[in-house]
């Protein structure tokens, strides 16, 4: 049962929404290609994963996708979280191509691609981390003692897994995994943990917690690449050619390039504005990023957009529900 499901990344909305948006030649506008491109991977690869959690089926399999929870004075995040009466199981995942090379001895990792070779963050001292955080979340809340453990899933089913040194029997290497195989450790972990430990109420207590307190992680897209609003080109986009500006045309958007028309395209520059510039807009904001010079048409199109208003008179202003 999944219990709180994967949304689109954050910055990946704001990745999306920020390069239509720059002067075509923009020097940043690389960087932001590529870090979009490594962010729609590594979602795709925790999605493939979900495909194969999607086959367990029971009441008692409750399932949390990126979740994030503080622990002061920070925050931990856990990719997913499988929680039974018997058990909870940490699974973390990592889309990585290529081969990987793995050192039990030393903990080291390193990625051979392309005939490049790169290091990266040993996933089992990772995982091994979000368990010890997890366990201490649990116990503010006085949550008994229960066993957690943790898996390593690989995502991209054409990666090869290699050893230095064969890891011996019971080392938490043998936890980095491929996703086809994750449902098998699910069920060989069922046949090691078959004493519930807990109740009912203690579940849905858990379950409430991690409901209540998962927070997004936030994300300032025009501090990350050092942009400026200025830098954000304004007006409505049209949805079927990319040009912008659309102009306004009585209670539509008309494409002066293809000549398309729509009623509704306002809103997705609405997000846009709450996406890359600000969590609250006023009718002044909407007007110099529309491109729209009627104050009593900016007025109009807020109170229609599903907005919630805040303040009065010259103090409004408004947020997303």
């Amino acid at each position: 049962m999944i219990l709180k499901d994967r949304p689109i990344p954050l910055k990946i909305l704001q990745n999306e929404a920020l390069l239509p948006r720059l002067v075509p030649f923009h020097e940043i506008r690389p960087q932001i290609e590529l870090d979009l491109k490594k962010r729609r991977a590594g979602f795709n690869g925790e999605k493939a994963v979900d495909y194969h959690l999607s086959f367990l089926t029971g009441k008692h399999y409750w399932l949390f996708h990126d979740i994030r929870l503080p622990l002061d004075p920070h925050y931990f995040q856990i990719d997913t979280l499988l929680l039974t009466p018997y058990y909870a199981l940490i699974i973390e995942v990592k889309n990585i191509s290529g081969i990987i090379r793995i050192d039990p001895q030393i903990k080291q990792c390193t990625r051979i691609y392309k005939d490049t070779t790169e290091g990266f963050i040993d996933p089992i001292s990772q995982a091994k981390r979000q368990k010890h955080f997890l366990q201490k979340w649990l116990s503010l809340y006085k949550i008994p003692p229960m066993p957690i453990e943790y898996l390593v899933v690989i995502s991209n089913p054409s990666t090869t897994i290699e050893y230095n040194s064969r890891p011996e029997a019971g080392s938490p290497y043998l936890n980095i995994i491929h996703s086809q195989n994750v449902i098998d450790s699910i069920i060989e972990l069922n046949h090691s943990y078959q004493t519930s430990i807990l109740p009912d109420k203690t579940l849905k207590k858990i379950k409430k917690l991690v409901l209540t307190l998962h927070e997004e992680a936030p994300s300032n897209c025009l501090q990350t690449y050092n942009l400026t609003k200025e830098d954000i080109l304004p007006g409505v986009l049209c949805g079927h050619c990319g040009h912008l500006p659309s102009k306004r045309i009585i209670n539509s958007w008309s494409c002066e390039r293809c000549a398309k028309v729509s009623s509704n395209s306002h809103l997705n520059a609405i997000n846009d504005y709450f996406l890359l510039i600000d969590k609250k807009i006023t009718n002044q904001d909407l007007r110099t990023f529309l491109c729209l010079p009627s104050r009593k048409v900016a007025t109009l199109l807020l109170q229609k957009s599903g907005l919630v208003t805040n303040g009065q008179g010259k103090g409004t202003f408004y947020t997303k529900p």
